[in-house]
Parts: structure tokens; sequence; C-alpha cells
């Protein structure tokens, strides 16, 4: 019997309710119905039920009772009874106890309706009994006991739970730190205790992060079988690009990268710089003695004294890139001065703390060991900064960029630049976004392609809106015959005729093509230009962006997109022919085999059909934005392997 009451009792304190305090909860206590006494009331109830036994067995009434009269559990009783209560009537102690009883009942068929109620509706994340039980298989038979099996009128399932009120001191059993329970504090039914609040963040964290990778996955699964329904190559990544993620998203454990190849550093640094995640710990990593060639793409985590490392550990360093660079100041130029003694390559994006007069010193110390300079995004590079580079590497430059520097403001320090260059020996030249656009002139850039035009390859003057197709007709189309990237974005002031009269002119020079060209917001170009461009060049563009010219119409890019033997061709001939129209003209099929990147943004002219034209003209073509095209539809028939960015939202 005594065992088979511990059962229930430990059924009990497992599927129980636990948590603060209820009303029914606080009365009983305050009436002193307690687990002391629910015990005692169970031993009563015990002996009364072994006393019935020998009663019947034997027949003898008086017998039984008098043998429960002399047994020592119940001397012990009446004596614990007499010394606690008070003596009262008979009748009144049968009244306290059915009182009693009835509440009990009560207590327990709320417990039971608590316990019906958590099969049906899931339970509140705060609740601390989460598990349930055998509850879920009970039955509906009508009575209060069939709901619940493991409910029995002998027990008192409220004794048994560890009830804790709001305000009261608790340890975490997690940390073990002592902290005050509140209505937010988490129950661990594993664990059998309270969380702190700390704990319960971090454990939320856990299981916010175990819920998006079970996402991630599940999306996933769900893009590798939508793949292999559609019949397209499911791309496995590489065993090499496996392990440069892992390093990346485990940086700060890698003690060393050890020797895995100047290719492979430069990846996960340019990773690391997109995350953020270079910092004075992590710049560690590649700094090595051997090191000829190092590029940081993002150094704003990183401070001057992490800074100076790189000239302390790379003493041999040849070629410095470092971009988002605000932290390097004076005393670190002077140090790379010193201590880089084969530094022939410098480029620094965004070093505003570095003063004009140091500047000078250092091209006076280091300036003739220079081969190429990239400066970018700073104004204390000035009109002396420049003159000094010129003066000291000038003659010995083979690539020279400058970009977005406010403090060259002068006309006649630009007009300097072809006097120190000497011919035949400039390969990369970029002059964009001056602080002022009329310090750029057509005379100023012809001026310099006439002496460095022969070994030019590439040329960016974005941003110096001043130019005309001028410089295009008399510069580019007459000393750069080598050139294979031009790009002039935001040059709004040449034509469309012009442009094409310019790549009439360079076909004569230029028999190659270019391979990138990057005409984004001149808005004066349209069907002439881009069509004369795709006849000299479209056999060798890799990447094109024509975004924003608006100018360009969808007969022009139909026409050249569409075999010329096609019926819509046919159809256009014939009705030429017929009505001789001037206003419509005919443009042959251009091929572009080698193109890979295409940007077509705010082209209005751009819709799903002609989306469909360019991927079966471009067989190579891997990314084509469509950003501001409206009319570009995920209803656009892609061919598998074509990446379109930026159309507008799946249409039901």
């Amino acid at each position: 019997m005594a065992r088979r009451q511990r059962s229930k009792q430990g059924s009990s304190s497992q599927s129980g309710v636990k948590g603060p305090n209820s009303a029914l909860t606080e009365f009983l206590r305050n009436e002193g119905i307690t687990d002391a006494f629910r015990q005692r009331r169970q031993r009563e109830q015990e002996t009364v039920n072994e006393g019935n036994e020998n009663d019947n067995d034997t027949n003898e009434p008086e017998q039984s009772t008098s043998a429960v009269e002399v047994t020592p559990e119940a001397r012990r009783r009446s004596t614990r009874r007499s010394a606690s209560a008070p003596v009262e009537d008979t009748k009144d102690t049968n009244d306290d106890d059915d009182e009693i009883r009835e509440m009990r009942r009560a207590a327990k068929r709320k417990l039971r309706a608590a316990r019906r109620g958590s099969t049906r509706q899931p339970r509140n994340r705060h609740d601390p009994d989460n598990s349930g039980g055998d509850d879920s298989s009970s039955s509906s038979s009508g009575s209060d006991n069939d709901g619940d099996p493991n409910f029995s009128e002998d027990e008192d399932d409220l004794g048994n739970l560890n009830m804790r009120k709001f305000g009261e001191q608790d340890d975490c059993v997690d940390c073990g730190q002592t902290f005050e329970l509140t209505v937010s504090s988490r129950f661990l039914k594993e664990k059998n205790g309270y969380l702190c609040n700390s704990c319960n963040q971090l454990l939320k964290a856990r299981e916010r992060k175990a819920k998006m990778n079970q996402m991630n996955a599940r999306k996933k699964r769900k893009r590798v079988a939508q793949a292999l329904l559609n019949k397209t190559d499911v791309k496995i990544p590489k065993l090499q690009d496996v392990c440069i993620k892992k390093i990346t998203e485990n940086i700060e454990d890698v003690d060393v990268l050890g020797d895995i190849g100047q290719m492979n550093m430069n990846r996960i640094s340019m990773i690391l710089s997109k995350n953020r995640s270079l910092n004075n710990k992590t710049i560690s990593l590649f700094l090595s003695p051997d090191l000829k060639s190092l590029q940081f793409w993002d150094c704003s985590n990183v401070d001057s004294d992490s800074l100076n490392k790189i000239a302390s550990y790379c003493p041999h360093l040849e070629s410095l890139t470092l971009f988002m660079c605000g932290q390097l100041h004076n005393d670190n130029l002077q140090y790379f001065a010193t201590q880089l003694t084969k530094l022939t390559e410098l480029s620094l994006n965004g070093p505003f703390l570095i003063s004009d007069v140091m500047w000078q010193d250092y091209f006076e110390e280091a300036g003739n060991r220079l081969t190429k300079f990239e400066i970018r995004n700073t104004h204390r590079f000035g009109n002396d900064s420049l003159i000094s580079l010129l003066t000291n590497a000038g003659r010995n430059l083979t690539s020279l960029k400058l970009s977005r520097l406010d403090g060259l403001n002068a006309a006649d320090v630009y007009g300097m630049i072809p006097h120190f260059l000497l011919p035949s020996k400039l390969t990369h030249l970029e002059i964009s976004y001056p602080e002022k656009e009329e310090l750029i002139s057509d005379d100023l850039i012809i001026s310099i392609l006439s002496i460095t035009g022969d070994t030019l390859v590439s040329l960016n003057l974005d941003g110096c809106s001043d130019l005309t197709e001028k410089f295009l007709i008399d510069g580019v189309a007459q000393f750069c015959p080598n050139l294979t990237h031009l790009s002039i974005q935001n040059l709004d002031q040449i034509s469309d005729d012009g442009f094409a009269q310019a790549l009439k002119e360079y076909l004569k020079v230029n028999v190659g093509g270019l391979l990138e060209v990057y005409l984004t917001k001149c808005i004066g170009l349209g069907d002439k230009a881009i069509y004369e461009l795709f006849k000299h060049s479209g056999h060798t563009l890799v990447e094109l962006s024509i975004n924003s010219l608006d100018l360009l119409t969808k007969n022009f890019l139909s026409q050249v997109f569409t075999e010329d033997l096609h019926q819509f061709k046919k159809r256009l001939l014939q009705q030429l022919e017929e009505s001789q129209d001037e206003e419509v003209e005919y443009y042959n099929h251009i091929r572009l085999p080698l193109l890979t990147y295409l940007d077509l943004g705010f082209v209005r002219a751009v819709d799903n059909e002609l989306l469909s034209l360019i991927g079966e003209s471009c067989p190579q073509l891997k990314i084509i934005e469509v950003y501001g095209d409206n009319r570009c539809t995920s209803k656009a028939r892609i061919r598998p392997g074509l990446m379109v960015i930026g159309r507008q939202s799946d249409e039901i």
C-alpha cells in the first residue's frame, strides 16, 4: 500500500502545476492545509482502511476497533491532535472535515480542468511544466476521475508542487547565481529549477540560432529539390571554398593561417572585410616576414598600433592596399617610409588623418621607389602633395589614380601631370570626381593621352562632367590603340552622334576591341552610340554598364538581339521597302559571346521579352541588373544559369 502511494506521489510531482502561487493554494496554506497535514491525513486513512480490512476478514468489529485504538500510530496521532488543537465537539470536527474534503475536491477538479485544457491548446512559454505526462491519453467518459489516469481521491497534487512566489530568492540552476523570481523567470523541467535573466537570454539566443539554422537548412533543401525538378545544374561547392568559409566563420579561434597561398589569403581578407571582422587580432594572422603583397579592404576596426605591425612583420612588402584606413595617421606613414624600403605600390582609401606636409615628406623619402600610387577620399591631399608626387615619382609611375580629392582645387596643378609622365610607360590612369568639374577639361585629357596613350590600357574619368565627346574623338580615338577598359560614368555632355563618331574613328587604330565599358548616367547616349559600340567591341566585351540610358528604344534592342533570319526581321525589312520610312532604322543582329555582366538598370525599354532575347544572344552572361525596369518580372523566360537582379516581385 505504501509503495503504491509513493508511486502516486511521484507521478503527481512529475505532472503537477508548478510556478506562481494561485489564490486557492494561498487559501489552503492559510487554513493550515499543508504538506504535513496532507501526509497525516493519508496515514489516518491508511490505518482506517487496514482496520476495515481486518474487520471484513474476521467479522469481529469490536476486536478491530480495539486494535486500531492501541495502534502506536493512532496513539501518536491522538497525542499530536490533543497537543495542537483544542477539544471540540465531534459534530464540529466532522463538519470541519467535510469542509476540508470539499475544498480538496474542488482543488482536484481545478487541477483536472487545467490538465485537460493543456492537452487542447499549446502551453504558455512561461509554464514550468512542459511535459504533459500521460494526460494526452486520457478519455472523456464523463467521470471526473476518467479524465486523468494519474488522479487519485487519496492524494493532493498541490501539496507536492515546488511552489514559488514572485519576489522570492532562488538559485539559478545553470550558473548558480541567486536572483529574484519574476513573472518572466523560466523553469527548466530537465534541471527542475529556474533560470536567472542572463541565462534565460543566452538560452533564448541559442534557441533562435538553432531555429534559424533549421530554417536555412530547410530552404537549402527546397532550392536543391526545385533545381532537380527544373533539371538545372546543382552546383556543389568546392572543398577549398568550404574551408575558406569555415575559416572566416571561426576566425576568432584561428591561431595561424599557415601557408595557404596569396590568392586564398586575399579571399579570406575580402570576406573578413565584408563581414567587418578585420580587427587588431585578426590582422596579425595575415602578417609574415616573407610576404610581398598585402590587401585589406576594410581597416576601420584596425588602430594605428596594429597598422605599424604591417611594417614590422612584413619588411619585404612590395605592394600594400589599405582601404577605409581612417585610423592611419602621420606616424604610420613615416614608419612605412623608413621600414618598407622595397614598397613600390601603395593604394590608400580614406587616409584623412595624414596631413599635406606629411605627404610631401613621404614622397621625398620614398617617392622615387613608387611605380603605382592610388589615393581616394581625403581632403588633406592638396596641390603641394600632387606636385611633390609628380616631382619625385612621376617618371617612374605606371599607374596613377586620383579620386575624390577635395584638396586639389587648381587647374594648373592638374595641368602639370603630362609634363612629368614619361611616354610609353603609364598603363592605368584615373582622374575621377574632382572637387570642381571645370578642373578637368578636354584639352587636359587630350594632352595627357598624347604622351601616355600608346601604353594606356585603362582610363577612368568618372564624374568629370565638363568633358564632351571631343576628348574621345581627338584623344582616345587618336592616341590609345591598346585601350581595354573605359569608364566615363556621369558624363552627361557626350552626345549620341559624337560617341558614335568617336567609335568609328577608334576602329582605325583599335581593332582588338574593349573588354569593360561603363557608361552609367551618360544620358546623352542612345541607339546610335550603343550600336557602334556593339559593332566595334561586341565580340570582346566582358562587362558592360548602360545604366540610365533612357534614350535606348525597344525597337533598337529588339533588333540587335534578334537573329537576322527571324520572321520579325523579315517583316521589318519588307515594311521598310514598301513604305520607305526613313524614321525607322534597321539594325543587324549583334552577338556578345564573352559578355558575363550587363547593367540595364533604369532603361525603360527593357521588358520580359527583351530579357529572353538577351539571354539567347549572350551565352556566357551570368549577371544582369534590371533595377528600375518595372516591366521586368518573374514571368520572363530566363535560361538556366542567368541571374537577374532587381526585377519586380513575382506576380500571382
